[in-house]
């Protein structure tokens, strides 16, 4: 008995091939093609607008980075004085609103900025106006028990 071994570079891929999740991300392609990237884009311009403007109504509320829809990528950083990003994110959870809290793999820019972390709502394809409406809903019951 012995060994034999597969040609280049095919003998260094070892176990089964990702099958399954070359098919999945085929169909993600469709299902966006189907859509169409221009009305993807519009809409995430559109949902982050409408957010940036929800969040710059919450007193105490700060947006980190440019105020302006077209030069985020769906995504606002923000921090509520004197409350920690952690706390922010147990309490929104528990409104069933996910939110990501932490230095977001940027910790340099979090030390230069002063801060010892940051949340973070992300917003895409789905996210309606009313899941905006909900979070700063939420927002403020985070306000209101902490008596900010």
């Amino acid at each position: 008995a012995g060994s034999t071994w597969n040609e280049l570079p095919w003998k260094f891929e070892a176990g089964t091939p990702s099958i399954a999740e070359g098919i999945g991300l085929g169909t993600a392609v469709d299902y966006l093609t189907a859509i169409g990237m221009d009305a993807i884009h519009a809409h995430e311009q559109f949902i982050t607008h409408y957010a940036l403007e929800a969040l710059s109504e919450v007193p105490g509320l700060k947006v980190w980075g440019p105020p302006i829809a077209s030069q985020k990528a769906g995504v606002a950083a923000f921090t509520l004085e004197k409350v920690h990003p952690h706390d922010i994110a147990e309490l929104l959870d528990k409104d069933g609103i996910a939110i990501r809290a932490g230095h977001h793999c940027a910790m340099p820019l979090h030390q230069k900025l002063g801060l010892n972390a940051s949340a973070r709502a992300s917003f895409y394809l789905h996210t309606t106006t009313a899941e905006i409406d909900n979070l700063i809903i939420s927002l403020n019951r985070v306000r209101k028990l902490f008596r900010l």
